[in-house]
C-alpha cells in the first residue's frame, strides 16, 4: 500500500498542496513551523479520520476559509486502488470513497493503512489511561470496521446511561428503568473488551520480540489489558457479558449516587512492564522511549499480517531522540517494505546509503518541493 498523491486545500498551514510521494523512503526537512507534520496528520485523518493534535476540527481549516480538505489517491496490493478525501466544514466532517459521499465518517477507517509515531507517543507510556484507551480505539479500528460501529455504539449508550443515573440521583425513582441500558452497556461492551484482549495479546507477542533486539537482549517488554472489573479468566463476549453485568448489579447504588457509569470499556487500562518493572512509573524516558517504540513497531506488523499488505509509516521528528542502533533498526525495518515518511529538520542523521535511496523534499511555509 503507498500513496500515489496527496491533496490538500486550505488544510492547517497548506493553500494547495498537490504532492506525487515516492513509493518508499520520503524524507520531508525543514525549519519548524514549516508544515511537515501538519503533512502527516493529514495522511493519518484520511487512515482514522482523527486528528493528532487538534481538539477542535476549525483548528484544521487554514485562517480565514471556511471550509478545508484532505485527499489521496491510494494504490493498494490486496484490494483494489481507492480515492479518499475528507472534508471539514464544522460543524460537519464530510468524506468521499472513490468520489462518492458517505453518510458515516466512520467508512472511511480501514480503507488507508498508517502506524503514526512521533515524540508525543511516549505519552501513551506514561501519560493517563485515557491515552492508552484512545491507542487502542485507533489501531483496533484500523484492522476491524466492525469493531469502530460497536465503540460508537458503546459511547451513546454510556452517555445516555449517565444522564438517567443522573436523573434517578435527583428523583429518587425506580432503577428499573435502567434495564434497557445495562443491556446494550454489557453487549457492546462485552465485545470490545474481547476485542481488546485478543489485540493486545497479538500485539504483546511481537512487541516483546521487538524490544529484544533494539535493547540488545537486555530488556523484557510485557503488556496486559487492565479491565475496570475482573474478568475471572473469561475470554468470550458471553462469560464477559455475564460478569459485566453481574457486576453492575453490585454497584447499582453507587453508580446513582455518583451519576455516572463506573465500569466498562470507557474505565479500562494498559499495563506496561520491563523486567516486571512498571514502565509507567518507575521507567526512565529512554526505556518509555523505547517502549513506545516497541509497541508501533508491533503495530505495524500486525496490520501488515492482518491486512496482508504494509501500511504507511509516519514518523514525526523522531530520529533526534533515537541513538544510531535505533535509528539503523527504523530503516532497516522499513527498507524496501513499505512507503515511509520522516520529518526532521536537518539530513545529519542519515546515512549516505539511506540518502541515496530516499525521496527528499524541502517544506517551507506550506509549500513542498523536490530537494
Amino acid at each position: 500500500m503507498y500513496i500515489e498523491r496527496l491533496v490538500f486545500r486550505d488544510f492547517r498551514n497548506y493553500e494547495m498542496l498537490d504532492f506525487y510521494p515516492g513509493k518508499g523512503l520520503n524524507i520531508l526537512v525543514g525549519d519548524n513551523a514549516q508544515g511537515k507534520s501538519n503533512l502527516l496528520e493529514g495522511i493519518y485523518i484520511l487512515a482514522t479520520t482523527k486528528s493528532l493534535r487538534a481538539s477542535r476540527e476549525q483548528e484544521l481549516i487554514r485562517v480565514g476559509q471556511e471550509y478545508g480538505t484532505v485527499a489521496a489517491e491510494v494504490v493498494r496490493e490486496k484490494r483494489e486502488d481507492v480515492s479518499v478525501e475528507v472534508i471539514f466544514r464544522p460543524p460537519q466532517k464530510g468524506i468521499r470513497i472513490n468520489t462518492v459521499r458517505r453518510q458515516r465518517v466512520s467508512d472511511l477507517v480501514g480503507e488507508v493503512n498508517t502506524v503514526f509515531f512521533g515524540l508525543e507517543d511516549i505519552d501513551i507510556i506514561r501519560g493517563e489511561p485515557a491515552l492508552r484507551r484512545r491507542f487502542l480505539n485507533l489501531e483496533i479500528s484500523q484492522i476491524s470496521p466492525q469493531y469502530c460501529y460497536q465503540l460508537a455504539c458503546y459511547k451513546r449508550v454510556v452517555e445516555q446511561r449517565n444522564r438517567l443515573l443522573r436523573d434517578l440521583r435527583e428523583s429518587r425513582d425506580n432503577p428499573a428503568s435502567l434495564a434497557p441500558w445495562d443491556e446494550q452497556l454489557t453487549l457492546y461492551g462485552a465485545f470490545i473488551i474481547e476485542r481488546r484482549q485478543e489485540f493486545l495479546e497479538r500485539i504483546d507477542k511481537i512487541a516483546r520480540s521487538i524490544h529484544s533486539a533494539l535493547t540488545g537482549d537486555m530488556e523484557v517488554y510485557q503488556s496486559a489489558y487492565q479491565p475496570s472489573f475482573p474478568l475471572g479468566g473469561a475470554r468470550t463476549m458471553v462469560g464477559i457479558r455475564e460478569l459485566f453485568t453481574e457486576k453492575l448489579r453490585t454497584l447499582r447504588r453507587e453508580e446513582i449516587e455518583r451519576g455516572m457509569s463506573l465500569i466498562g470499556p470507557h474505565r479500562d487500562d494498559i499495563a506496561f512492564q520491563i523486567d516486571r518493572m512498571d514502565v509507567r512509573l518507575y521507567g526512565s524516558r529512554g526505556q518509555q522511549r523505547t517502549t513506545a517504540l516497541s509497541l508501533k513497531l508491533a503495530e505495524f506488523l500486525l496490520i501488515e499480517e492482518t491486512m496482508q499488505e504494509a501500511p504507511v509509516l509516519l514518523l514525526d521528528d523522531v530520529l533526534s531522540e533515537l541513538d544510531d542502533r535505533r535509528r539503523n533498526q527504523i530503516f532497516e525495518f522499513s527498507e524496501n517494505r513499505c512507503q515511509t515518511f520522516i520529518t526532521c529538520t536537518h539530513l545529519r542523521s542519515f546515512q549516505d546509503n539511506v540518502l541515496r535511496e530516499a525521496s527528499v523534499f524541502d517544506v517551507q511555509q506550506g509549500r513542498v518541493r523536490a530537494a
